[in-house]
């Protein structure tokens, strides 16, 4: 009995040591490598095949596009444009591809300056993807004419009077001369300092006949005509009236100017 028992024992420490801890483990599944990667090596490579490549779109990008629209609008009113963006300041993430950024024409011209906002359309490989709300503050460069030197009120104004000087400008519609042929030739109607931008309230016709000016003074009726000098007592434009003085008798008159240098009296 005590031999059987031995005998049982023995088979049972058998069991135990047997393939199921010997050997045998050595059949435990293992991961299978593919292409020198495990199972799950595999699949991380397939999901990253699987999305999209993306690349980002920059402040710049959005405030060069603004620019060269506005430019294309204003043509030569303006020297150059200056954008500052404000939205979106953040990377825009958008598909790999042929990207292209555009604002599509208004309906007439717009000459806003200040704080505007554009809808930026953008399209991947020549296709509508999105369009982009940005912000900017616009403004612009002008050249404007203004005085190279201290200018009298009523004095008249020549070529070496005048100089341009460049500003910025919120209005493309803007009130200031920017043509020195718009304002030689004019007077001041006040004095103005140098480099002062010229507008067009700032001058006037010159006067055809000056105070202190030493003029002809025309009496006539029908063919017959007296003239005599005179000197001029206040200052005016053609067709406008001024007091003369009559050098001869010392009177003074009422006469109309009519040409430089030349006034008539009634009588």
């Amino acid at each position: 009995m005590r031999s059987t028992r031995t005998i049982a024992a023995t088979f049972i420490l058998a069991l135990l040591a047997g393939p199921s801890f010997g050997a045998g483990q050595d059949k435990i599944a293992k991961p299978v490598s593919v292409g020198g990667q495990g199972a799950t090596g595999s699949a991380l490579s397939k999901l990253d095949t699987a999305r999209p490549v993306m690349r980002e779109l920059h402040f710049e990008q959005f405030q060069k596009t603004i620019q060269k629209y506005l430019e294309g609008e204003w043509g030569t009113r303006v020297k150059s444009v200056q954008v500052t963006l404000l939205e979106p300041l953040d990377p825009v993430k958008i598909p790999a591809g042929v990207i292209e950024l555009q604002i599509p024409p208004a309906a007439g011209s717009n000459t806003t300056m200040g704080r505007r906002s554009f809808a930026v359309q953008i399209t991947v490989n020549g296709n509508a993807w999105k369009t982009i709300d940005a912000l900017a503050d616009v403004s612009a460069m002008i050249d404007v004419v203004v005085p190279a030197r201290f200018l009298k009120s009523e004095e008249t104004i020549e070529p070496d009077d005048l100089t341009t000087a460049r500003i910025v400008t919120y209005d493309v519609k803007h009130p200031f001369i920017t043509d020195p042929e718009a304002a030689i030739g004019k007077s001041t109607v006040r004095p103005l300092q140098p480099n002062t931008p010229l507008r067009p309230t700032f001058l006037k016709k010159p006067f055809m006949v000056k105070k202190g000016d030493h003029v002809m003074i025309e009496a006539r009726r029908g063919n017959f005509s007296v003239q005599t000098s005179g000197v001029t007592k206040g200052s005016g434009q053609v067709g406008q009236t001024v007091m003369v003085a009559n050098l001869d008798s010392g009177r003074e008159l009422r006469a109309k100017i009519v040409a430089p240098g030349l006034v008539q009296v009634d009588f």
